[in-house]
């Protein structure tokens, strides 16, 4: 089987943590030949391809431009039994119905967004022949109110061979050890989340934007950290606090899963997501309001055996049935190849 993958950016960036690298890990592990295209950073870079685009799309002044030309021919010259799409939002439909003329083989979305980032619709205006969204209620959206003829729920994943616990070195302790960490964008909605815990022994990994003038700049390293640092950061502090994002309604971000495999322990934004996926108390630990979250981070903080036991167990779980791995063998299995 060969499977011809569009993805935004370069198999390395981040270290190789990118969902991008994740994927063609998990096809790699079900022996699928892959060819990789990372249509955003193609061709004349991303601020080019996205002027032509819109000089495409939005203005009709030209008919193509080189990132899809070179893209064509890409899937020409490898004859897929499948095209599968991260994302679908960067890719004009016009492009999509271009790769409609040259192959055969089913075009296959796999949206890892939520419903705050769908930009110009694309996902939709590119008629996939296959849509599989990692949020439920946009696919009881879209199978309520869209001609999209096959559409499935299909959450993101953890790579075992990148999302798996280490032993911090004594550097690494000193650099990442906290009571509570958390590594993400710091945006207003979980500062405010955050500024709870401000009396405590709290990190902050990841980017802080330039217009954030909040007050936890001071706990943010402002680094992020990816592969083994990610790894460590999260086997280093005692308790990971993630915010699921306002607009994750019927689903987990990738950190979920992630932190999970890694063996840390995850106090998580309350959904029912959650419990698709992970057994609250027992492999994982949710929160539903300021209060219960600072009650739990205090409560935890004094129970070391129980606070590692869900952690491990969480672990478990997630290098059982949620890697990457499994969920391309469902999508396989689903597009019936």
């Amino acid at each position: 089987m060969k499977v011809f993958f569009i993805g935004t950016s370069p198999l390395n960036n981040m270290g190789g943590d990118i969902m991008e690298a994740h994927i063609v890990s998990g096809l790699n592990a079900l022996d699928v030949e892959t060819s990789y295209y990372p249509f955003v950073s193609a061709g004349l870079g991303p601020r080019l391809n996205k002027a032509l685009e819109i000089i495409r799309t939005d203005l009709h002044l030209i008919r193509s431009t080189p990132v899809e030309r070179s893209l064509i021919k890409s899937i020409r010259q490898f004859q897929p039994d499948l095209v599968l799409l991260l994302l679908g939002n960067y890719v004009p439909p016009a492009t999509v119905r271009k790769i409609r003329e040259h192959t055969k083989a089913p075009i296959v979305c796999w949206c890892q967004d939520h419903m705050g980032t769908m930009g110009r619709q694309y996902i939709l205006g590119s008629k996939f022949d296959y849509l599989f969204a990692k949020d439920k209620t946009m696919v009881d959206l879209f199978r309520n109110y869209t001609s999209i003829p096959e559409i499935h729920y299909l959450p993101e994943a953890c790579n075992p061979e990148v999302h798996h616990p280490v032993i911090p070195s004594k550097a690494e302790l000193k650099r990442f050890e906290c009571d509570v960490t958390t590594a993400a964008t710091l945006y207003y909605y979980r500062s405010e989340i955050l500024e709870s815990l401000s009396d405590m022994d709290l990190k902050i990994w990841g980017a802080v934007p330039r217009f954030y003038d909040g007050p936890l700049r001071k706990f943010s390293t402002g680094e992020s950290v990816f592969t083994h640092d990610k790894a460590a950061c999260f086997n280093s502090a005692k308790i990971v606090v993630n915010t699921l994002f306002p607009m994750e309604f019927g689903g987990l971000n990738a950190r979920a899963f992630e932190l999970a495999g890694c063996g840390g322990f995850q106090l998580i934004s309350h959904s029912d997501a959650v419990a698709r996926h992970f057994e609250p108390g027992k492999e994982i630990e949710t929160f539903g309001s300021l209060g219960e979250l600072r009650d739990k981070v205090c409560y935890y903080l004094e129970h070391d055996d129980e606070r590692r036991a869900i952690a491990d167990a969480g672990r478990r779980r997630a290098h059982k049935e949620h890697t990457y791995k499994q969920r391309l063998r469902e999508m396989l299995n689903i597009v019936k190849l």
